[in-house]
C-alpha cells in the first residue's frame, strides 16, 4: 500500500502478524495484530474489523469491514484503498512485463518493497531524471 508507512512488521505464529504503522491517507497511527484467513484480514484492534480481497473474473476487489463503528470514528477510516488497488494493478503489470529480467526482479523484491512510500517517489523521480540526463547526453555526443 503507497500510503502505509510501516514502522514494525513482525510474524507472530503461522498466519498472525503484530503490525504498527502509519496511514499517511488518514494520518492515524495503528498498532494492532492482524490474522490471515486465506484471502481475509482481521483486525484485533481499531475501528476495521477486517479487509476482505476477493477475485473475480479480471477484477481484484478489496472490502474494509468497518461493522459496528460509530459516526464518530468517521476520521479514522482508510482512505488509501483506490490508491492501493491502483499500486497492486501497476505492479502486477510491471511485474508480468519485466519479470524475466534477474534485476528487476532483485530490485523490486530487495529494494522498492522495502522503502517507504516517500522513498520510493522520490527513487521514481531520480531514476526517470537520470534516464533524460543519459539521454541528452547522447544526443549531445551525437552532434558534437
Amino acid at each position: 500500500n503507497p500510503l502505509l508507512e510501516f514502522i514494525e512488521w513482525r510474524q507472530i505464529d503461522t498466519n498472525t502478524y503484530h503490525i504498527h504503522f502509519k496511514n499517511l491517507s488518514n494520518n492515524q497511527e495503528i498498532n494492532t495484530t492482524i490474522s490471515v484467513e486465506g484471502l481475509k484480514i482481521n483486525y484485533e484492534s481499531g475501528i476495521k474489523k477486517a479487509t476482505i480481497l476477493k477475485i473475480e473474473a479480471n477484477a481484484l476487489i478489496i472490502t474494509d469491514d468497518y461493522s459496528g463503528s460509530s459516526e464518530a470514528d468517521l476520521a479514522e477510516v482508510d482512505k488509501s484503498l483506490i490508491p492501493w488497488g491502483n499500486a497492486i494493478y501497476k505492479y502486477l503489470q510491471s511485474w508480468q512485463r519485466w519479470k524475466w529480467f534477474p534485476l528487476y526482479r532483485w530490485y523490486m523484491c530487495r529494494v522498492w518493497q522495502t522503502m517507504k512510500p516517500s522513498a520510493r517517489r522520490i527513487a521514481y523521480m531520480l531514476i526517470v531524471i537520470s534516464c533524460f540526463e543519459i539521454l541528452a547526453m547522447c544526443v549531445f555526443l551525437m552532434f558534437h
